[in-house]
């Protein structure tokens, strides 16, 4: 069966037999066979030239017709092209379309959004990020940041730690809260969402306060009873034998309510203090040694432990945190790691960042719960956690730390055969 390109040859192949036998017949009754040959090459010449002159016309619009009235081949091709401009202009409209309910979907949305090129010059933005932002069509190709000047959104926007969002409490010249955070899509184009979160933060912060103000008022009686449980521990002879071992577990027990306590103000402490105006240069290599001293002395004879510490690199930040972060790690490491395993801490550069990493072949963390290891008394192995003493703050406070030093935490785990915890932080 033959095609359309087929079926137009054939045409065109008929057309020139048909009219070379009239050609034919016309010499032969006038004897001049070679004045009729060349008279015929040159009307099927100009013929060919007619019909693609017809055909370049209707292709630059010249012609209104759906294809240009031609025969044979040149008729195939015009039916053929027509054809192909009708599906064109088809699966164009349908884009149009999707597009037009796209952007009319974007401008219902109550988040602010803008679109950035890779030079974070703005494309487009919806009318949530007009009214926000105070944008004008004018301002489609300026940088964002020649916009929005707050040093926060800033430096966000410079850093390449997208993962998470930025909440900034004062905006534009407004006290209300505001979650920011960037989206890559189609190559090098970004979204930015900027969204209204002051009543969800205001929420988060009562809850905090509420935590912060119980835990100080739980501190005292909470020292006090745990005093008296360590006295009368210690005087076994004047306390029935009964009594004992229901003492020491109560004794353990309010130990550790104790340490929770202390986690709990801690992690309190670091949410309400940016840190940032008390930064500066750390030495992270002197402090690393110090600790490798204590943890060498309480635990060296259980483990094997390794540190691999580049001297001279610094980090901006605030030592005792950072500290806390480093003890938080490396403790942990040793809680979950049998007797006689390995720890090695290491302390090195990459071309953008410095990397604290802590490596072991403890137990291992199944892949479902990395994601909630930051969490708040999120446990792992709850009964292993309670028995070495762990609260479930720890990460909690180690994520906080980092995210005040604008830096962040990966972990690579696998079952049976262990875990590395880094931190790194983003030079600039």
């Amino acid at each position: 069966m033959f095609n359309r390109i087929s079926n137009g040859v054939s045409r065109e192949l008929t057309w020139i037999i048909a009219s070379f036998w009239v050609f034919l017949v016309v010499a032969w009754v006038s004897k001049l066979w070679v004045e009729v040959l060349v008279a015929y090459v040159f009307f099927y010449i100009g013929r060919q030239l007619w019909s693609a002159y017809k055909f370049e016309k209707w292709m630059h619009g010249g012609s209104r017709s759906a294809f240009p009235p031609s025969s044979g081949y040149w008729g195939e091709v015009s039916y053929l092209v027509s054809k192909k401009q009708h599906s064109l202009e088809k699966r164009a409209d349908l884009q149009n379309y999707k597009s037009e309910q796209f952007r009319a979907a974007s401008m219902a949305l109550p988040i602010a959004i803008v679109s950035l090129t890779e030079h974070n010059q703005i494309e487009w933005f919806n009318e949530s990020a007009q009214s926000l932002l105070v944008l004008k069509q004018s301002d489609v190709g300026h940088k964002i940041e020649s916009l929005v000047r707050h040093p926060d959104f800033v430096r966000y926007l410079k850093s390449s730690a997208y993962e998470q969002p930025i909440f900034m409490t004062e905006f534009m010249g407004m006290s209300r809260t505001y979650s920011c955070q960037l989206l890559s899509y189609h190559k090098t184009h970004r979204l930015l969402l900027l969204e209204d979160v002051h009543e969800l933060y205001n929420l988060g912060k009562i809850r905090k306060d509420f935590v912060a103000n119980a835990s100080h008022e739980l501190r005292t009686p909470l020292t006090v009873i745990n005093g008296y449980l360590e006295m009368m521990t210690d005087m076994p002879d004047k306390v029935p034998a009964t009594w004992n071992n229901p003492l020491k577990q109560m004794f353990q027990q309010s130990q550790r309510m104790q340490s929770i306590i202390e986690d709990l103000l801690t992690l309190s402490k670091i949410e309400s203090d940016t840190l940032v105006n008390r930064f500066k240069e750390v030495k992270v290599d002197r402090l690393l040694s110090s600790i490798e001293i204590d943890t060498k002395h309480l635990y060296g004879d259980q483990y094997n432990l390794s540190f691999e510490i580049q001297s001279g690199l610094v980090v901006s930040g605030v030592e005792e945190p950072l500290k806390s972060v480093f003890i938080n790690l490396i403790s942990n490491a040793i809680r979950y790691t049998e007797i006689g395993g390995d720890i090695t801490v290491r302390w090195y550069s990459t071309e953008q960042s410095a990397v604290f990493e802590v490596e072991d072949t403890g137990i291992g963390i199944a892949s479902e719960h990395l994601s909630r290891l930051t969490e708040r008394f999120y446990r792992v192995d709850t009964a292993r956690s309670r028995q070495t003493g762990g609260t479930g703050l720890g990460l909690a406070i180690v994520k906080h730390v980092l995210d005040k030093h604008h830096a962040h935490l990966r972990v690579m785990s696998q079952v049976g055969k262990g875990s590395t915890f880094s931190c790194r932080f983003e030079e600039g």
